[in-house]
């Protein structure tokens, strides 16, 4: 009998009720350890898929966000706009939250053990819940300032001034930094058994739940919190968005195929909203029903987010590529080559005509434009931004 059976025998005889009045187990010896660990992994195959998943989104989390955070930050036509000093907090939050769950999964998936309540698993739930919070805060804020922008763009930079947008960061990590501490503090007060095991690879809400004697106060606080924070961002988004698609539908009937991209635009950021609310929504699903077993779905579900946010809110945009790409000097790269390419024609074909001046191609395939043309488009290109 390998290592794994014989776990899972001792686990079947440890959850067998006791006979002649016998006590059970110390829930600190190893082999309880294990149990808990077998009753969430179930078999080997699950175990290794589940490792090199986490391990996977663990370390492409960390390398595009921390390339997209080189990227803003040694740019000078980025730094100052509103658009991106959200994008900063997202990245910043989104690495919080990798680095801060993903190294505890791989350990105990490693080790073949649950973790134990402790300090280090306290502020583990302390930092995982202000990274969650801010995330799901900043996205629906990225979605209220694509609103002012695309429905506001006169008064746009008046109203989005840079002093504004430190302020409206520094309120959304606040936020968060006392959600977080007021459930953290209601830990402390409801009696914590630390020590114990857990049934868990994070300390997320449940799993502590588990560790506290009185959770009354610390189940409320969490179900009513995390239960409006969900409802708010989702209207904040839901509004934002559904005014931006009315204002590219006020388009004149020749640029339809403009609304249509815009319908696309929409779509994809809505389904990238919707990924980033359901790890929250299943986790509150569970507070609610104890008996789901989704521990380990949740536990890789939730380091989804960190992956898809910075594809989705920054590596898409063009500005955004164009800061990545000088910031390791591909475009220099990109330039020298082209021009390499093109000195081997005669030198008519070299020949471009001076700034101000369009291309034959230019007017031939209608590329050139009246300024009211230009302003009916406006509002329809700025949602697709």
């Amino acid at each position: 009998m390998d290592a794994p059976q014989w776990d899972r025998a001792a686990c079947a005889n440890f959850s067998s009720p006791p006979v002649n009045g016998t006590q059970l187990p110390s829930p600190l010896l190893p082999h309880v350890v294990s149990c808990q660990f077998w009753s969430i992994v179930h078999n080997e195959v699950l175990l290794y898929c589940s490792m090199a998943l986490i391990l996977t989104f663990f370390l492409f989390s960390l390398v595009v966000n921390f390339y997209l955070l080189l990227g803003l930050e040694h740019s000078e036509a980025l730094s100052w706009q509103p658009r991106y000093i959200l994008l900063r907090s997202l990245i910043v939050s989104d690495l919080l939250q990798s680095l801060t769950l993903a190294p505890s999964m791989l350990y105990c998936l490693l080790c073949r053990e649950t973790l134990r309540f402790s300090g280090w698993c306290l502020a583990q739930y302390f930092i995982a819940t202000l990274a969650i919070i801010t995330s799901l805060v900043t996205v629906a804020s990225m979605a209220l300032e694509r609103f002012v922008y695309t429905c506001f763009g006169i008064h746009y930079l008046t109203i989005m001034t840079q002093g504004r947008m430190c302020i409206f960061v520094s309120f959304n990590w606040l936020l968060a930094l006392t959600a977080a501490g007021s459930s953290s503090i209601l830990v402390l007060t409801g009696r914590a058994k630390f020590g114990q095991v857990t049934s868990g690879f994070v300390c997320e809400p449940e799993v502590v739940q588990a560790q506290i004697y009185s959770s009354v106060h610390f189940e409320t606080f969490n179900k009513a919190f995390v239960g409006c924070l969900l409802i708010i961002c989702l209207l904040v988004f839901c509004f934002s968005y559904g005014r931006m698609y009315q204002e590219a539908r006020q388009a004149q009937q020749p640029f339809q195929e403009d609304n249509v991209r815009a319908r696309g635009t929409v779509a994809f950021y809505l389904g990238i909203f919707f990924m980033q609310l359901f790890p929250s929504t299943m986790k509150f699903i569970t507070l609610f029903d104890k008996d789901v077993d989704s521990h380990l779905l949740l536990a890789v579900l939730v380091l989804v987010p960190p992956c898809v946010n910075p594809l989705a809110y920054g590596i898409r945009n063009m500005e955004v590529r164009q800061a990545l790409e000088h910031l390791w000097g591909l475009k220099r790269l990109e330039e020298i080559f082209f021009c390499k390419q093109q000195c081997k024609g005669t030198p008519e074909m070299n020949w471009r005509p001076p700034d101000g001046i369009p291309a034959l191609h230019q007017i031939s395939s209608g590329g050139l434009q009246t300024h009211s043309d230009l302003g009916q488009k406006q509002a329809v290109k700025k949602i697709n931004e």
